[in-house]
């Protein structure tokens, strides 16, 4: 692989960085009275340890914040959209080494944002959240070992 290469990997990874910031701040700003529903959402008062099985407890939160989850869910949604976007792109320019990672993590957010629109709707409880976000990550890991492979 040539130095050219290199650069262009490095300059898609800085532009992925700045849509991450930019998408964020725009969610932040678009989405009204965000900053109180992840205050509330934080809160230590929201919080209860629920038993999932036979004497093993996790935490929950007490209320359902359909706003905080709706905008985590375009964001995730928007953000790996953008993810394919820099896939095509770095299919274009031949940078095979990064295409599992960025393949794979377009994966991982086009997943939780589905998730988490199914648990703004409320048809997905917290648990289920945690429990998609545990497949995401396996799959996630999956899916770039397996990129892996296929280029070595």
């Amino acid at each position: 692989m040539g130095k050219r290469q290199e650069e262009e990997m490095d300059k898609l990874g800085i532009i992925s960085l700045g849509f991450f910031l930019v998408l964020l701040g725009l969610v932040w700003i678009l989405t009204p009275d965000i900053g109180e529903h992840l205050r509330a959402f934080l809160s230590q008062e929201n919080w209860h340890m629920s038993e999932v099985d036979h004497k093993i407890f996790f935490p929950e939160p007490d209320t359902h914040y359909p706003v905080l989850y709706n905008a985590a869910s375009y964001f995730c949604l928007a953000f790996g959209a953008f993810q394919i976007v820099i896939l095509v792109a770095r299919i274009v320019l031949h940078t095979l080494e990064k295409i599992g990672g960025t393949l794979s993590g377009a994966i991982f957010w086009m997943g939780m944002g589905f998730f988490l629109g199914m648990i703004a709707s409320n048809t997905l409880s917290w648990f289920g959240l945690f429990a998609g976000f545990l497949m995401l990550v396996g799959a996630s890991i999956i899916t770039k070992s397996i990129f892996r492979l296929m280029i070595s």
